[in-house]
């Protein structure tokens, strides 16, 4: 007698697959930067041109208004949107 299996079994061994192929292709080198011959982490160069926008926007902020409230929230929220959207289009 012939066992047959439902669509769901089916389904879940595709994503079975999936995962593991998903899992497995995580396996290769970390994106580095060579300087001057020493390799340097990417999320490094990521942080300084965050830091860098962060420095950039405050300064174009302050000219238009002379007062920020929460600047410390403020300018946090923007360090992490500028090296996360910078990581993002790099790499």
């Amino acid at each position: 007698m012939p066992i047959v299996k439902s669509r769901i079994v089916r389904r879940l061994k595709k994503c079975g697959w999936l995962t593991l192929a998903t899992l497995l292709s995580g396996c290769s080198l970390p994106p580095a930067i060579p300087v001057i011959g020493a390799y340097y982490p990417g999320w490094l160069f990521c942080m300084i041109a965050g830091v860098i926008l962060v420095l950039i926007t405050r300064r174009l902020m302050l000219q238009k208004y002379n007062v920020i409230s929460f600047a410390g929230v403020i300018y946090t929220a923007l360090f992490a949107l500028y090296s996360m959207l910078f990581w993002l289009v790099f790499f």
